[in-house]
């Protein structure tokens, strides 16, 4: 095969994946359709993109796989915070709700009363 071959043959693939994720949206009644789900194995996400799910999708701490449904349209992208932690070029520091809500060192001496 060619390239230009492979690349008809995604293209048309790409095609087809889309076409049914439409057609499955539509042949729900209105009132449950939600635009996102799976068309046989591949994510499909037809929802307008928001900055929330922009960042759970890119930058997503708590979601462990590098690979992730895109934000927007059919297939994945890459959650960059995964990939990086694996790569071991960042690192989660597991942290209690206890320890986050309470002040460091520094706010202790600001909202210390004065003597």
């Amino acid at each position: 095969m060619n390239k230009q071959n492979i690349w008809h043959t995604l293209l048309i693939t790409f095609v087809i994946l889309t076409l049914g994720a439409i057609i499955k949206e539509l042949s729900k009644p209105e009132e449950i359709r939600t635009w996102h789900g799976r068309v046989w194995f591949v994510p499909y996400d037809f929802r307008k993109p928001t900055l929330e799910r922009f960042k759970e999708t890119y930058w997503n701490l708590y979601e462990k796989h590098v690979l992730v449904p895109v934000i927007f349209g059919l297939g994945w992208t890459l959650n960059f915070y995964s990939l990086f932690e694996n790569l071991g070029l960042i690192q989660w520091i597991d942290q209690s709700e206890e320890n986050f809500l309470m002040p460091n060192k520094r706010m202790k001496e600001i909202l210390a009363p004065h003597k």
